[in-house]
């Protein structure tokens, strides 16, 4: 036999008692030394309860902008993606022929008070009695009550004929006629005046309505009109949506909607975004839809920065009870195999095996715990799948 193969032999021998399934290390005694586990004593803590939806954001307001008044577009101020605020202008038409009604209608006004001698800075209010045609009807009047006495006094002493004296009376009773519609022609006048402002003001307002403005504070998701293009009245130029605060609808299953309440919080998840965006409910339907079984909430997100847009599909949360208390551990620590869950717990230095139920994950790489913990018991932070139940270990650190 050759001298060097048993030195050989030794180096394999040892080479294969040192791997990953070689038995566990060896005290000074010579007796096996159980594995090192790190454990966790577990508390109960604060984990608030949830309930978990699906919807999508709505705009909280959606208008088509439309011509108030006929024109061709001369300017426009936006485009897609643009944000305005209330009373920003849009678009603006074409105004000349707008300018000129406003003048001819303002001219009608100075024309209409001229005729009761109005001056251009005096009120709309005249006493008819100061009027040039009702101090002419007077005048009138003056002379047939003087002629109209002479021949009462004439006819008494038979001077004049009885025929004379009924002209004379004739002649009073048409003055005081013709005094009448003068002061009646002055009311006439001031009410004609109020009828040529109220067009002067309408015509005003045309001129204003050619710059079509923002009603609300939003963004511009679609520009209808073209420049130059004629708008006929209520012809669409832009859709504007208000982007801030946007509108959360949820569905949330009919066997939780009695936890749902006004004022709740809301936790959002949209694709593309880690962050979570904040909300809160604000409406609740009465019915339940009868379709799905689910209950229809409304949310408010306040959309600050401006990074949720309008028709997005979200996956929410709604904090229905943020005092609740549970049971929480590291997802290290559950080991699953099959479709069931379970956790190593060390009960003086041995292992025992619990089956568990989980609940929701949980910020920092946590999972709640539903079911099969208490507080108090110390779960294995690491365990292995080659730990068995009763098997005896090391507490390394608590």
């Amino acid at each position: 036999m050759f001298p060097w193969i048993l030195p050989v032999i030794l180096v394999l021998v040892q080479a294969a008692c040192s791997g990953p399934y070689s038995t566990p290390s060896v005290n000074a005694t010579g007796a096996a030394r159980p594995p090192a586990v790190r454990v966790k004593t577990l508390e109960v803590e604060n984990i608030p309860e949830v309930i978990s939806a699906t919807g999508e954001l709505l705009a909280e307001d959606e208008a088509t902008l439309r011509a108030k008044v006929p024109g061709r577009v001369a300017k426009f101020h936006v485009d897609l993606g643009s944000r305005v605020n209330e009373g920003d202008p849009i678009a603006e038409l074409e105004k000349e022929d707008y300018d000129l009604r406003l003048r001819q209608a303002e001219a009608s006004v100075e024309q209409t008070r001229a005729r009761i001698g109005l001056g251009p800075g005096d009120a709309d209010t005249i006493d008819p009695e100061k009027t040039s045609i009702v101090r002419q009807a007077a005048a009138s009047l003056k002379e047939a009550t003087l002629m109209y006495n002479n021949a009462s006094e004439l006819f008494k002493k038979g001077i004049v004929s009885n025929v004379d004296f009924q002209r004379a009376d004739v002649a009073l009773q048409a003055a005081e006629a013709r005094r009448q519609a003068a002061i009646e022609e002055v009311y006439r006048t001031i009410a004609e005046i109020r009828q040529r402002r109220h067009e002067a003001a309408l015509a005003r307002q045309q001129l204003s309505d050619t710059v079509i403005r923002a009603p609300f504070r939003g963004a511009i998701t679609q520009r209808i009109a073209t420049l130059g293009e004629y708008l006929a009245v209520n012809a669409p130029a832009v859709v504007l949506v208000r982007w801030r605060p946007l509108r959360i609808r949820l569905s949330v299953p009919e066997r939780q909607a009695y936890k749902v309440k006004a004022g709740q919080r809301i936790d959002l998840t949209l694709a593309g975004q880690a962050a979570l965006q904040p909300g809160r409910v604000v409406r609740i339907s009465p019915a339940i839809e009868a379709q799905n079984r689910s209950l229809t909430v409304e949310g408010e997100a306040p959309n600050e920065d401006g990074r949720l847009r309008a028709g997005s599909f979200v996956e929410a949360t709604i904090v229905v009870n943020p005092e609740a208390r549970g049971i929480a551990v590291p997802v290290s620590a559950v080991l699953s195999f099959a479709g069931v869950d379970r956790v190593f717990t060390v009960s003086g230095n041995s292992l025992r095996d619990l089956q568990v139920r989980q609940g929701r994950r949980l910020a920092g790489e946590r999972v709640e715990i539903a079911e099969g913990l208490k507080p108090g018991d110390r779960i294995v932070l690491d365990p292995s799948d080659r730990f068995t139940p009763g098997m005896k270990v090391e507490v390394a650190d608590r």
